[in-house]
């Protein structure tokens, strides 16, 4: 133990001392190192789905050959779409390189690389354009140094400073007042992640010979970096959603690696017990139908990024690992672009010590995790579902939370519903960034982004409050009959004494979205909404509702109130600039107005078919006495 104990002080003072002084290893150094990449091609030969990587990476690279050149061309306001080919093309040439020696794609990567040198900027007025550049530029330097002859190296060690490092005091320490471009340093969401990280890997790329520049940039990441860590507070829970998770984690894995690969320490900042369940979180927000709940600005697919990989073998988890090493195999089978996909070189998921898969007899080992979570922070939501390894399981997302957080939607209250491989209630995700005031004073005027298309209930043509808090407050993850509660009540300032709105899933065949409002200001109309994809039946009497797609069924019931009927009506937006929503409908409740100041609405929704029992009513209680 003493032994232990001195080798660790000794690797602290080791560590501390690289640090202050900046004593760098040789290029390549950053991420992935020739001996990583010498242990990879070695652990092929146990292991396809290596060798499947490195296929895919040098078909990927050999495709980037005849790719248009790099431009200095905005979209909107932004470079981000050339920063992040930039990337795409600079990461994997460089690394088809390595693996091949083949000098076409050294080449490519060099080109690309001057070319961006050549800019006049990297649009700092936008500084993700400006970080992800740098991230491109700082690792193919790096990847290549051998390959670059002196005046390519300085020529794109001076575009590093000029476009980027140059920007490294006044974020992290400005002498005056603060430039409101590089807010990203005080910030807590993924524009602290991903600038840090693009800063830090171009301090780290030309460090021997701007050891300054280095110094500010260690420094101001380890001040900064614990606010956007502080986002995943307290369970690993995303708010901006699992899209920006993707994005946002990916760079916080890379300031991690980068740290630690440079000082042998990543200084304490991945120790947060949150951020080390993440990788749990991106697990869990995916259905079974592989679509992610997709609250705020997020699609339902969840892009790949080595950094789910990376998060399970940091923290040793094992149900992420194997979740990740299905989520590469199939990138690399759909050919799905991943601009970081060089990465997966060195951050590899391997399973078994040979780094192959565990026995074909045994399925993902998800057994273990609860069919039904509640993940509180930014994003207060649950997930629940009937079955971990059955495509066709019953799966519902419910949103509750914060409507301040970056990115947010007003989704207070709102769904998703899947069973059969089908998104039965969905989300429609964001809208076209360049909209007018998108992020600014118009964003709650997008149909898309207020809650009047969001699958929850809106007394009258109430917009919420854009700085509601609204917590789940209720939650059982019984096997039997699991349950969320929230308390919708602050999203709709005034409008009633209490809103609560909950789902509980029964036996795992049938999902009960409930809602008891007290004090209900008179005359009041409650709109109740589900957004869905699939053709819409409604019965006679409007007390039933049949939904169709892909020769599967989904049946809706009334239950409370008896007077009320369904309805579906068009999801088009008022404003012909937004997104028209083709191919959605509003599946809605015509419920009478009436002088009584509580209600209370119930509508089960149940999958109809061969798997499924018969359709029986769910009985309705009290949400206060849900159990």
């Amino acid at each position: 133990m003493r032994l232990l104990l001195a080798g660790l002080l000794l690797l602290g003072i080791t560590s501390a001392a690289a640090a202050q002084d900046n004593t760098l290893a040789p290029h390549p150094r950053l991420l992935v190192t020739d001996a990583d990449l010498a242990a990879a091609r070695r652990a092929e030969r146990a292991d396809p789905l290596r060798a499947a990587l490195r296929r895919r990476i040098v078909d990927e690279a050999t495709r980037d050959l005849k790719a248009k050149p790099l431009e200095h061309v905005l979209v909107g306001p932004r470079l981000l779409t050339q920063s992040r080919r930039a990337i795409g093309y600079i990461l994997t040439c460089a690394m088809a390189y390595r693996l091949t020696g083949d000098m076409r794609f050294a080449e490519r990567a060099r080109s690309d690389m001057l070319t961006a040198a050549s800019f006049a900027d990297w649009n700092p007025s936008h500084f993700l354009d400006v970080a992800e550049m740098s991230f491109a530029v700082a690792v193919g330097y790096d990847w290549l140094y051998p390959e670059l002859s002196p005046s390519d190296r300085e020529a794109i060690e001076n575009a590093l400073v000029a476009n980027s490092l140059a920007f490294a005091l006044p974020a992290y320490d400005p002498p005056g007042k603060p430039d409101p471009r590089l807010f990203f340093a005080t910030a807590h969401m993924n524009w602290n992640q991903v600038c840090n990280g693009g800063l830090l890997a171009a301090a780290l790329a030309v460090g021997d010979k701007r050891p300054d520049l280095l110094k500010v940039v260690v420094a101001g990441v380890r001040k900064s970096l614990p606010l956007a860590i502080a986002a995943y507070e307290p369970d690993g829970a995303y708010p901006e959603g699992p899209g920006y998770w993707s994005y946002g984690t990916t760079y916080n894995a890379i300031i991690l690696a980068l740290l630690d690969g440079a000082y042998g320490t990543d200084f304490g900042l991945g120790d947060s017990r949150a951020f080390a369940r993440t990788a749990l979180y991106r697990t869990e927000v995916v259905g079974p139908t592989g679509l992610a709940f997709n609250y705020a600005d997020g699609e339902t697919g969840v892009e790949p990024t080595p950094a789910y990989a990376w998060l399970a073998l940091r923290y040793h988890d094992e149900t992420s690992l194997e979740s990740s090493r299905e989520v590469l195999r199939s990138s690399i089978e759909r050919r799905a672009y991943d601009r970081f996909l060089a990465l997966n070189e060195t951050w590899f998921p391997a399973l078994a010590p040979g780094g192959g898969d565990p026995p074909a007899d045994r399925a993902l080992d998800i057994g273990e995790l609860p069919l039904a979570v509640h993940l509180r922070g930014g994003a207060d939501i649950a997930m629940i579902r009937g079955a971990w390894s059955d495509p066709r399981a019953l799966f519902v997302g419910f949103k509750a939370g914060d409507n301040g957080t970056n990115h947010a939607h007003l989704d207070l209250g709102s769904f998703v519903l899947e069973s059969d491989g089908v998104r039965w209630a969905v989300d429609l995700g964001p809208d076209n960034y360049n909209l007018p005031g998108y992020f600014g004073d118009m964003r709650w005027t997008y149909f898309r982004l207020n809650n009047h298309s969001h699958n929850t209930i809106t007394p009258g043509d109430r917009i919420q409050d854009p700085k509601a808090t609204a917590p789940i407050i209720a939650f059982s993850e019984s096997r039997q009959q699991p349950f969320a509660v929230a308390d919708l009540t602050p999203a709709y300032p005034g409008s009633a004494k209490r809103m609560l709105r909950g789902v509980r899933m029964v036996g795992g065949s049938a999902v009960l979205v409930q809602d008891d409002i007290t004090g209900l200001a008179p005359g009041t109309v409650l709109h109740w909404v589900m957004m869905t994809a699939a053709a819409v039946s409604i019965s006679a009497d409007g007390s039933t509702a049949t939904l169709s797609e892909d020769g599967r069924t989904l049946r809706a019931g009334i239950l409370s109130p008896v007077e009320a009927r369904f309805a579906s009506v068009s999801a088009a937006p008022p404003a012909a600039v937004e997104a028209q929503n083709s191919g959605y409908t509003i599946l809605t409740l015509v419920i009478p107005p009436t002088a009584a100041p509580d209600a209370r609405i119930a509508v089960e929704l149940a999958p109809v078919g061969d798997i499924w029992p018969l359709w029986l009513p769910i009985p309705v209680t009290p949400l206060a006495g849900w159990r």
